[in-house]
Formats: structure tokens, sequence, C-alpha cells
């Protein structure tokens, strides 16, 4: 059986792809757990790169049926369902390697939450990105958190009450990609992105993902300290 994610690396990027294109990297928790371990591994990198193998980036969860007996409890729901999600996210934001999100096809539910996650996104023209919980009465309360701080609450609102499937022109300005390529040339400049990340220095890759993980969250006079700090070390660090 063919390994669920592979892993790669090539220099100084560490290469991630979903491999289960057959039925369109849909997300096991195993997978969630390795995926999050993956990226805490890659910590001396210089960049990260996620992708799905195949036509589609991620179709969602893949779920497996409750086991017989009595209910789970919200404990054992939280434990075996949803920590394995929370923790995938959490490994996105602590990593201080940048992590570019390359998406083909639909990313849906969880591969929505993930392409938004990554720090950078560059879809190609035929993406297509959609969080359908809502047919189902299912509040996808962790897709909006991977969500939260990209996407004004506003629109966030609506693309998770409507369950609308968007384009890539919309989820561009929504924030949930960081750029559109047209599929023929998405390979070309996701490489020439690579190439020029690779050219700069792990320093200043660090302070600029470090500055936009903290900075929104401080206050004004706070913000200002930390990019002094933050320049002053790179900068001392060039000597």
């Amino acid at each position: 059986m063919p390994d669920p994610i592979l892993c790669e690396t090539d220099g100084p990027v560490t290469k991630l792809t979903l491999n289960r294109p057959d039925v369109g990297n849909l997300m096991t928790n195993d997978m969630g757990r390795q995926l999050a371990q993956m990226i805490a591994a890659a910590g001396q990198s210089q960049l990260i790169v996620l992708r799905g193998a195949g036509r589609d980036f991620c179709l969602g969860r893949d779920l497996a049926p409750p086991p017989p007996g009595p209910p789970p409890t919200a404990l054992d729901v939280r434990r075996g369902n949803l920590e394995p999600v929370l923790e995938l996210y959490g490994a996105f934001r602590r990593s201080p390697v940048p992590v570019l999100g390359v998406v083909t096809g639909r990313a849906i539910g969880l591969g929505c939450a993930l392409a938004s996650a990554c720090d950078i996104t560059i879809a190609g023209g035929d993406a297509r990105f959609q969080l359908p919980e809502m047919q189902h009465d299912l509040p996808p309360c962790l897709a909006m958190y991977a969500l939260l701080d990209r996407v004004p609450r506003k629109a966030l609102m609506h693309f998770v009450y409507s369950t609308v499937e968007i384009d890539t022109a919309t989820a561009l300005a929504l924030g949930i990609v960081s750029r559109v390529a047209p599929e023929t040339k998405l390979d070309a400049e996701v490489d020439e992105f690579v190439s020029m990340m690779t050219k700069r220095t792990p320093a200043a890759l660090r302070a600029v993902k470090e500055f936009l993980r903290s900075a929104p969250a401080m206050d004004s006079q706070g913000a200002m300290d930390f990019a002094g700090n933050l320049l002053a070390n790179v900068l001392s660090s060039r000597r």
C-alpha cells in the first residue's frame, strides 16, 4: 500500500504530498497526525511545500464509522476526531518555516481549511473551494478557525452558511489563496517562487512568519517593538 503522505527533501525544501488520489486525498485522523509530525520535523528547512497528488488537492476528511456500543461522550469525540485536526492546525501555526500550499482541483472542507492554513497558497485556475458542512447541520468550527485570520468575518459567515462553492477569483478576494496561476503555468510559477524563497536567508524568512503570526494580536506599541527587535536580530546575524 502506498504511503498516504509522501515526504521528500530537496535541498532546503521539504515537499509534502497528500497521496490518496483515488479518493481525492481524503484525510484520515492518522494522516492528520502524520502531517503534523512531518511539518514539525521540517523545522530546519527554509520552505515547506504542500500539495495533493492527482486532480484534487483534498476533498475533506475520511472518518471511520463509530464503533458499536454506547454513544461516545463529548470528550471521546474531541479526543478521537477533533484533536488530530486541532494538532494539525497548530503545527502550521507553530512551524517557524513558511508553508507554501499548491492547490489544484477541489479543496473541500478540511481541504479548504488546509489551503487557508498555509502561509502562502498558489492555486491553479481550475481550483474550487467549499465548506459544505452546514448542508448536514454540522457547524464547521474547526475549519472556521483555520480561516479566522484570513477571511473577513461577514464574508466567512456567508461562505459557511451558504455552503457555496467558490472559484479562485473569489478565494483570492477573500484571502484563502495568495495568487492564482493558469493551470498550464502553475508548476512553473511554483518553481519560480520556490527558487526565490531558497535564495533568502532562513533568518529573514522566519522573521516574516514570526511577525505576522504574533503582531496582529498585539497593541500598536507592542507590534512596533516586536518589529524592531526582529529586524535587529536579522541584521545582527549578518555580521
